[in-house]
């Protein structure tokens, strides 16, 4: 059987608007991984990745009409569910073709993702197996029986049927390495405020067992935190740097070092490899110790990401953050003594949010002190507790293509307005970015990205802080 996946059409400018030449354009791995094992198992694979590539509705109608797919699969978040919705009506109109999405959005809300009579299929949950089962389902034209499909959601007679769940996958070495041979890899970059020439990502462990109000992640791939074992993390850090290249890593993983005794053996065979490869991750304030990170550093982490989110704690409770803001102080304390480098994300005009509050978190940022910071506007996306939330403090537009917290301001508090939102936003970049004490003490991180890095970052810190 003949699986495309598209990437919907979109732009780095649309994602990230004023930040786009500093944002991030990595290849799908949840795609990567769905190709990888449907190639797996015998089926033909194409993908399309339309941010990456540049492609409009119009030529993924030219590339199906020549590959002719037998299944067109496509990711989908509340940003892009009306886009997969338009590629599947352009498919139709040329093709006989069936139509499965997959992602956070089918996940969160299978039956309004089918609802758009273009599509055929929804797949929620971790998607791998159920897509292999729905390809050769639909190969046995006689008798399809979808009824069986664990994870599938489909229409049968008219009526929407939903089936029982698909079992999280419990050993994660049984998926092949993400089919990175069938997308673009040269057109993909980090963002701009991670070292390397050729900054690759890569996920080494499913899940997540914390409950933040803002995150929906733990929907898809369960509270539980599964991994890779070692061994195959090693040979595909080894792949990516011989087979693309790559001089520093971004481990994707939601929480890097939940798993304290994982990290430390990972960090070990890292060192003892002689990787020789720097790299960042994504972790939590109350999950790292002295000794961790030293043994991080040594492995070549240069950089963590932290999601402070905000410098109150009233606030911190009400998102479920499960931290104290003494925590994220020792943590950022301890990270910068072990000589690595941070990048701290704060939301500004979380639900019931003051704008005195707003200012307490731009203090609270500069006072921690992290390498780069970030202040998106609060997004409370479908399908999370935040956007539950929102109606009880403000008012929430319902247009989810604007749902871009770069720019766009989705949710206002009660007694706040959009301008004033925006305006706090530009005043939290002012504030952190134009101090001289910062300026000078961080010339030096400046100085180990590459050249056209610095200039993107200082092109988007220009715009952020002085236009409109």
């Amino acid at each position: 059987m003949k699986l495309l996946l598209v990437n919907p059409p979109t732009t780095l400018e649309v994602r990230y608007g004023k930040l786009s030449s500093i944002g991030t354009l990595y290849p799908p791995l949840g795609l990567a991984y769905i190709a990888a094992y449907a190639e797996k198992k015998g089926h033909e694979v194409k993908v399309i990745d339309c941010e990456a590539e540049g492609s409009g509705f119009e030529e993924i109608n030219k590339f199906a009409l020549t590959f002719k797919p037998d299944l067109v699969g496509m990711p989908t978040y509340c940003t892009t569910l009306n886009k997969s919705y338009k590629v599947a009506e352009n498919l139709k109109k040329v093709l006989d073709v069936k139509i499965v999405l997959g992602g956070a959005e089918a996940t969160l809300n299978p039956v309004k993702a089918i609802s758009n009579k273009n599509i055929d299929f929804v797949i929620y949950g971790e998607g791998e197996k159920t897509i292999a089962e729905l390809l050769n389902s639909l190969k046995n034209k006689k008798n399809k029986n979808f009824s069986k499909i664990p994870g599938l959601v489909y229409r049968e007679k008219g009526k929407i049927k939903t089936n029982k769940p698909m079992p999280l996958i419990k050993n994660l070495d049984e998926l092949p390495m993400p089919a990175r041979h069938l997308f673009p890899m040269k057109k993909y970059h980090s963002s701009a405020n991670l070292r390397g020439k050729r900054t690759l990502n890569i996920m080494t462990s499913r899940g997540c067992p914390y409950r933040c109000a803002y995150c929906a992640g733990s929907l898809i791939f369960g509270k539980s935190h599964r991994f890779y074992s070692t061994k195959r993390v090693i040979e595909e850090l080894k792949m990516l740097k011989e087979k693309y290249h790559a001089d520093s890593i971004q481990f994707y993983d939601e929480t890097f070092t939940v798993n304290r005794k994982r990290v430390i053996e990972l960090c070990n065979r890292m060192i003892e490899e002689e990787l020789n490869i720097e790299w960042s991750c994504f972790t939590r304030v109350n999950l790292i110790d002295e000794e961790l990170l030293k043994k991080m550093k040594e492995a070549g982490c240069y950089l963590i990401f932290y999601g402070l989110e905000s410098g109150v704690q009233r606030l911190l409770n009400l998102i479920q953050k499960d931290i104290t803001l003494e925590q994220s102080e020792k943590a950022m304390k301890m990270t910068h003594e072990a000589g690595i480098e941070t990048w701290v994300s704060f939301m500004l005009d979380l639900p019931s949010e003051t704008k005195e509050e707003s200012e307490q978190t731009i203090d609270f940022a500069i006072k921690v002190d992290p390498t780069f910071v970030q202040f998106p506007i609060a997004t409370p996306y479908p399908g999370t507790k935040l956007y539950e939330l929102a109606p009880k403090y403000g008012k929430l537009k319902d247009n989810w293509d604007d749902f871009n917290n770069w720019e766009e301001v989705v949710f206002i508090s009660k007694g706040r307005t959009e301008e004033e939102i925006k305006e706090t936003v530009k005043k939290a970049y002012r504030k952190f970015y134009l101090r001289p004490n910062y300026i000078l003490k961080k010339l030096a991180s400046f100085s180990k990205l590459p050249l056209n890095k610095s200039l993107a970052m200082m092109k988007a810190g220009f715009l952020t802080i002085f236009t409109k």
